[in-house]
């Protein structure tokens, strides 16, 4: 084993030696140079310490925040790390930099880091077209102890000008055929210092790490390593987005971390007709990128999950074994009809999302287990056709104490399979309400062969009402037990009718704040 690695910090290469395989890299900058004195303080629930991750998913390279209080450092190996003093000094006239120089903003130099930080991510994300993507873009930023309004209308001219400069560049790449590239971000247009280091990222390889005090981090990149060092060290504790070191770190240490992130087939994205094989340590921010177009009720559900620099790091199958009985995502999955692939030594299992939660308030995840990978079902046309499916209703509702940041009162997702006007299937899940996430059966039983219509929909309502247990050692049970109506209450209202399989709006907020106009509209020459 090492006992050292390298990573690049703005720029340069960094060597770590020794230093604690629980140390954050937040508590390392610290310590590293006064500069990185604005790293002391960190705290997730309030936006924690953002940094930008320079990585390789599959065959795209990327740019994403991440919390550096909240990743492990043997996790950086080979990877770059970009601070906001470093994007600041090593390219002072980048278009990031003179929109925080020309704006006031009506914040102090911590929060002008951060949002430097988020600028630049947003920057040169391929996928950030229209101005309703902002509010995703600083959710853990724009408060109302600063100029929002500055804040948007800065962010607006910044991801105006990188479109406009894709825009040209796919003018360009359209006679060869190469268009795909530019929209998907495959393809360095920008070709300026930081995304010059960015594509040089090879893929993550394996590690394997001792510190100072002989403790040891793993990063295998095959499923057959990892078994092995679980059966080597059966009391290692397995990490992927490391968004839960908080509980690593203190009063709990593991004499031995395996990372599963350079694990290829736990990082590998399948389509196919009829469902998505998704690896268990693909980002949820990934995830989204991928399916969101198709599933419009997971980048829904992601806005309200964490922040953004989080959900750049958590992945769907640590999620899922942390074990959480308030869960944002697995009511969504519920309503998915997901399943769950677990692996082990001894074989795979097939567990169906709705089996994964045992009553007890665990999780059926053995201890020589991983998950492999999670199985979502596709309802696009060609599916639904062969089925005999018209359509397809699905949402998802989140209430917390705040938009963001915050623990959920409870969440809700509702699916419905439509034949012509009839419900051939429903599927209705809650988390939050009882001790684990679990579907309505009995209102699912009465629902389905019922015309789906406002009388349909007050029916079941008392179904759900008596039905659907609440923990009542929960704080405000009562509206948690209210929440239960409510929500399928504004189901029915976004989707009124067999047809409404994109929601329909509530208010006229987002025809005032054209949250659907893009940053850059070329003109038709």
């Amino acid at each position: 084993m090492q006992s050292w690695f390298t990573f690049e910090l703005d720029g340069e290469e960094c060597r770590v030696e020794k230093e604690d395989t629980h140390c954050s890299l937040a508590s390392y900058l610290y310590r590293l140079d006064p500069c990185f004195r604005g790293f002391s303080g960190h705290d997730p629930w309030q936006g924690g310490d953002p940094v930008v991750l320079g990585d390789i998913e599959g065959d795209r390279h990327r740019f994403r925040v991440v919390d550096a209080g909240l990743i492990m450092l043997p996790m950086l190996a080979g990877r770059q790390v970009w601070t906001s003093e470093g994007i600041q000094n090593t390219e002072p006239d980048h278009p990031v930099n003179l929109a925080l120089r020309k704006n006031h903003f009506e914040c102090g130099a911590e929060r002008i880091g951060a949002l430097r930080i988020l600028l630049f991510e947003g920057y040169y994300r391929p996928d950030l077209r229209r101005q309703g993507q902002i509010n995703d873009q600083f959710d853990s930023i724009v408060t109302r102890t600063e100029n929002a309004p500055a804040i948007r209308d800065a962010a607006a001219q910044v991801f105006a000008s990188t479109e406009q400069l894709r825009h040209e560049a796919a003018q360009k790449a359209e006679k060869s055929g190469q268009e795909s590239g530019i929209w998907t971000g495959r393809r360095d247009i920008f070709e300026d210092r930081f995304t010059k280091r960015l594509f040089q990222i090879k893929e993550r390889a394996a590690l394997s790490y001792v510190d100072g005090a002989k403790k040891r981090f793993y990063r295998p990149d095959t499923l057959v390593e990892l078994l092995r060092l679980k059966k080597q060290y059966p009391n290692s504790r397995f990490v992927s987005g490391g968004t839960d070191l908080t509980s690593l770190s203190g009063e709990v240490e593991w004499p031995n971390l395996i990372s599963l992130e350079a694990v290829k087939e736990l990082n590998t994205f399948l389509t196919t007709e009829e469902e998505w094989e998704i690896g268990a340590s693909i980002s949820l921010t990934e995830i989204s990128e991928l399916i969101g177009r198709e599933c419009p009720a997971f980048p829904k559900l992601m806005r309200r999950f964490a922040c953004r620099a989080i959900r750049n790091r958590s992945s769907l199958g640590g999620y899922l074994a942390s074990d959480w009985r308030n869960s944002q995502i697995t009511p969504l999955l519920l309503a998915l009809n997901a399943r769950v692939i677990l692996l082990s030594e001894d074989g795979e299992r097939d567990a169906p999302i709705s089996q994964f939660f045992e009553e007890t308030g665990s999780i059926i995840l053995a201890p020589h287990e991983v998950i492999r990978s999670i199985i979502i079902p596709r309802s696009n046309e060609s599916v639904l056709a062969g089925r005999g499916i018209t359509s397809v209703l699905t949402d998802v509702y989140t209430v917390a104490p705040r938009r963001n940041l915050s623990r959920p009162y409870a969440t809700a997702a509702f699916s419905l399979e439509i034949r012509d006007r009839t419900i051939a299937k429903a599927r209705l899940a809650y988390s939050g309400i009882g001790t684990v996430p679990a579907r309505a059966r009995e209102a699912e039983e009465f629902l389905a062969g019922k015309v789906w219509k406002e009388a349909t929909a007050f029916d079941v309502l008392p179904i759900l009402n008596e039905t659907v247990e609440v923990d009542d050692s929960q704080e405000h049970a009562a509206y948690r037990k209210q929440l239960v109506v409510t929500l399928f209450q504004k189901f029915l209202s976004q989707h009124p009718r067999p047809d409404s399989t994109r929601p329909e709006a509530l208010t006229a907020t987002g025809e005032f704040a054209k949250l659907d106009q893009p940053f850059f509209d070329a003109i038709p020459s």
